[in-house]
């Protein structure tokens, strides 16, 4: 085993801890016909906030349901059936959202951009948060 090897593997348990509950902000690029739409979007919360990440289709912008972590996560506000895939998804209520909205859990889950329903946009770690 190289030094360097031992190196990244000691960077790695050192990061590991701090950003499974740190968040990042991702910084998006999608295109809309000729028209390029770049935007940033959270995931994860802080070290003290956890936070689920949404999407209003009514008012096309990205939504934020915050809750310190020593708490109990929040409760769903109802549940729906995907008759496409069989599971059951939960909804919640969004501060900043007339209706309940599904959880988009991180960026790579995250496969049509909801903005211009563009499949090929980019994202990149803008920020990390802690």
């Amino acid at each position: 085993m190289t030094s360097r090897s031992v190196l990244l593997a000691l960077f790695g348990l050192l990061l590991g801890p701090l950003s499974a509950e740190a968040g990042a902000v991702y910084k998006v690029t999608s295109q809309d016909g000729e028209k390029t739409i770049t935007y940033e979007v959270r995931f994860g919360g802080t070290r003290r906030m956890a936070e689920f990440t949404g999407f209003d289709p009514e008012t096309k912008k990205f939504v934020y349901l915050r809750w310190e972590r020593k708490d109990k996560p929040p409760v769903p506000a109802m549940r729906i059936w995907d008759h496409r895939t069989g599971e059951t998804i939960p909804l919640y209520n969004f501060p900043d959202a007339r209706h309940p909205l599904t959880v988009i859990p991180n960026i790579e889950s995250m496969k049509v951009c909801p903005m211009t329903n563009d499949k090929n946009f980019k994202s990149k770690v803008h920020l990390f948060v802690d």
